[in-house]
């Protein structure tokens, strides 16, 4: 809501200072047309007095692509005196002007000589982009000779108090202003966007925006008024070029906009589309004089007609296509597209003097298109972000699943192959240490002749393989917790228990609340939580020096809880604040994996463990 009351403001400030245009007062126009491009001032003055001029109907002529040169005759008899008067032509890019002065005896002045071919600090007026010559009523009349041979040529012609003009190009600069500030910002915009996602649409549409405002700024001349303005090799290339580069990084931006791939039939015509228009800059860019260039030739300049009408024809049949799939992009394209060449259409019809508009919607309907364009396909970007996003957080989480899906198929296989391994040690290991134990003993029980020193070295042997077979059963536990499956979770943790207190070095507490139906629970799971509490209680003995320990194992709908707590040491400032790179690096891992969190406090004496891991309860509601 406050973006669209912010555009709306955005669009008011713009229209109350467009305002309203004085008429213009009454000034005859004629027109004579030199097809030869040869005859002098005299020459054409005669023609003048011969009646060879011809009364424009309206401010403005359109000759279109030309080879002569026109001389325009002003008679100002009719404006008001005590006034400062200017004759303004609305088309910054005429390669030379020169204004004349003749009084009633015909004398001639040369008053000023211009244009594209000379610095933009010998307009007479150089505060205005557009040309301006002071006219004043006098008994004579004023000639100016316009040449722009081998160009298209159209004369929009007005005549201005200076005030007004002035005015108008304070309100004018402050306009530019705006609208190439916007449209700077959402190229700013886009550059942010590409260096978080890295991805070349990006790029490439703040090289389309820019390049359209580039020819835009040329077409106005502003360019020339504050970038080029000494330059008598560039100018009149500047609409070319930029025109070009608009074709080459639109049609590139079409394409990653609304995905347009090889497998698309209108792919490669793109293509050979941009080549030419690449290799058409190169050579307009090329440095020869030019007056002598080719591209002063008619048929060239007919060659970027034809580039960039199929570059549009080929750009409205690529949306059009991709909308008829279902493509939404093309849509945002193709919305884009419209309001900028109804923008375009409307400033070129004014400058061919087919309709008449109003002065700032004149100079500025262009501008204002490329920023609702830029607007619209920014918005598209916008959305196009948010599905790149999208999409990356479904892979992403597509991958996490995947890599646990490997991960428990490596910990199920790995759990098999503990299990074989501490099976075939508990019982066949076990077993053949049990024989051998029967036989011992069946030589003691015999009344075998057997000396002091013999029985003492059987005692020994039955010590030491009592000892092995314990440590045989405590290995294949510790590989794998049989016991879980023999007698059931709770009671192998209970006689985890048992055995350590057995040991009368330490006395350990298990308080045990829930787990009725452990057999609910994988397998995986519940052989997880007795390894971390194997490990627990071995860093207890190894480490805490304590004396009492409690291990608390609760049972909650959505989480498991296991506490333990000792009086042992406690853990160092310096472990306490990398405690997972100590010995509970172990348990660490196995929280991990079983995406648990947990908590280590040591308030004084002793050290409180809270591990909260999720419940895999197979029959817990979701």
């Amino acid at each position: 809501m406050k973006i669209k009351f912010a555009f709306l403001l955005w669009i008011c400030c713009l229209v109350s200072l467009t305002g309203k245009t004085q008429t213009s007062p009454k000034v005859a126009f004629s027109l004579f047309e030199d097809t030869t491009g040869n005859l002098n001032l005299q020459q054409v003055v005669l023609q003048y007095h011969q009646k060879k001029f011809k009364t424009l109907s309206l401010p403005s002529f359109n000759p279109g692509y030309t080879e002569s040169v026109f001389w325009l005759a002003i008679d100002p008899q009719f404006l008001p005196i005590h006034s400062s008067w200017l004759l303004t032509i609305d088309n910054p890019h005429i390669n030379r002007i020169t204004w004349y002065q003749l009084d009633k005896t015909q004398k001639s002045r040369l008053l000023y000589q211009t244009g594209d071919f000379y610095p933009f600090k010998q307009r007479p007026y150089p505060e205005f982009t557009n040309f301006a010559f002071p006219i004043k009523q006098n008994n004579g009349f004023y000639l100016l000779k316009i040449d722009k041979r081998k160009e298209s040529l159209q004369v929009p012609i007005n005549v201005i108090k200076y005030d007004e003009l002035a005015q108008r190009y304070i309100k004018g600069n402050l306009i530019n202003g705006l609208l190439s500030g916007t449209i700077l910002m959402m190229i700013f915009f886009s550059l942010t966007l590409w260096i978080s996602t890295g991805k070349k649409i990006y790029v490439f549409y703040a090289l389309y925006i820019g390049a359209l405002l580039l020819w835009i700024w040329s077409n106005k001349g502003l360019g020339f008024e504050y970038f080029w303005s000494n330059s008598s090799f560039f100018p009149s290339r500047a609409r070319p070029v930029t025109l070009l580069l608009y074709i080459i990084f639109s049609i590139q931006f079409m394409q990653l906009f609304i995905g347009q791939t090889k497998k698309n039939i209108l792919f490669y015509p793109n293509k050979v589309l941009q080549a030419i228009g690449i290799i058409f800059l190169l050579f307009i860019l090329f440095p020869t004089p030019y007056e002598t260039s080719l591209i002063t030739a008619r048929y060239v300049q007919n060659i970027l007609i034809v580039v960039a009408s199929t570059q549009m024809l080929l750009l409205l049949a690529s949306v059009v296509e991709k909308i008829y799939i279902g493509v939404k992009e093309a849509k945002f394209y193709l919305a884009a597209f419209l309001v900028l060449a109804f923008c375009g259409v409307a400033e070129q019809m004014y400058m061919y003097g087919s309709i008449m508009l109003n002065y700032y919607v004149a100079q500025f309907a262009l501008l204002s298109g490329l920023v609702i364009e830029a607007a619209i396909l920014i918005y598209g970007l916008a959305q196009k972000f948010n599905g790149y996003r999208k999409e990356r957080e479904i892979l992403l989480l597509e991958k996490s699943e995947q890599q646990k899906t490997l991960t428990d198929t490596i910990v199920d296989v790995q759990e098999k192959e503990r299990k074989i391994f501490a099976d075939r040690l508990h019982d066949e290991i076990g077993a053949m240490l049990s024989v051998v134990a029967l036989h011992l003993n069946s030589l003691k029980q015999n009344n075998i002749a057997i000396t002091e020193k013999s029985e003492n070295k059987l005692t020994q042997a039955d010590q030491m393989l009592t000892l092995v077979a314990d440590t045989v059963r405590t290995m294949s536990h510790q590989i794998s917790p049989v016991a879980i499956e023999k007698i059931g979770f709770v009671k192998a943790l209970e006689s985890l228990i048992a055995s350590i207190n057995k040991t009368d070095k330490i006395y350990v507490e298990l308080v045990c609340m829930g787990f009725e139906q452990s057999e609910n629970y994988p397998t995986n799971y519940l052989n997880n939580i007795y390894r971390i509490i194997q490990e627990l209680l071995q860093n207890i003995i190894k480490h805490a020096e304590a004396t009492n320990a409690i291990i608390q194992l609760i049972e909650h709908e959505d989480t498991i809880v296991v506490m333990a707590e000792d009086n042992g040491l406690g853990l160092t400032s310096e472990r306490l604040k990398n405690p997972e790179g100590s010995e509970m690096n172990s348990v660490f891992s196995k929280v991990n994996y079983l995406n648990g969190t947990i908590e280590i406090e040591t308030p004084g004496n002793g050290t409180l463990i809270n591990i909260e891991l999720p419940n895999q309860n197979m029959t817990t509601k979701k």
